[in-house]
């Protein structure tokens, strides 16, 4: 019985998938610059009338060269380690950063070795994240210069709210600094 309801489930879900995939390509195939409610017709949707002539194939965008463009994904909790930003003191910024870190916290995130309780792991996952950046702008600007995408598992996602510019460093220690997760 539970097998014929997860196949009624699934059969009526196949629709919508479709309905969702046919939508996804067709957003996709929008010209540049064309206007935000200016969609061409759905694959479902008939071309034209029966005896005329056939339809044109819907243009594609031109593609782009992507390897100018960088993306930044942060790490989430189960990526710390004791001692994973001491090498990254010697950045602009940085120090500053875990300074506030302790303050707030009233440890030192250097000295932490129970990195394991999410209550320790997530203020140092999102800080060292954040000095990363400082690393990278150092080493690489252009690597920052051209980001067109940043994402985070866990608190990875806070770091990379504050990094695009969607909060900022207050609000992000605030959120994780309590193992507050607000998933958006």
């Amino acid at each position: 019985m539970l097998a014929s309801v997860a196949v009624r489930m699934a059969a009526s879900s196949r629709g919508k998938v479709r309905s969702l995939v046919s939508l996804s390509r067709t957003l996709s195939t929008n010209k540049p610059g064309s206007a935000a409610g200016d969609y061409p017709p759905p694959a479902e949707a008939p071309a034209s009338p029966p005896n005329s002539e056939p339809a044109a194939a819907p243009q594609r965008r031109p593609k782009k060269d992507p390897s100018g463009c960088s993306v930044l994904l942060f790490p989430g909790q189960g990526s710390q380690f004791v001692g994973m930003g001491r090498g990254l003191l010697k950045y602009p910024n940085v120090k500053e950063m875990f300074t506030v870190a302790q303050k707030i916290l009233g440890y030192d995130l250097f000295e932490s070795t129970s990195l394991q309780k999410t209550v320790h792991c997530q203020p140092a996952v999102f800080v060292t994240s954040l000095a990363a950046v400082e690393r990278l702008n150092q080493e690489n600007p252009k690597a920052i210069e051209m980001c067109v995408a940043a994402a985070g598992f866990s608190v990875g996602e806070f770091a990379a709210l504050v990094f695009s510019g969607a909060m900022n460093f207050a609000e992000g220690r605030k959120t994780s600094f309590l193992g507050g997760f607000v998933h958006l």
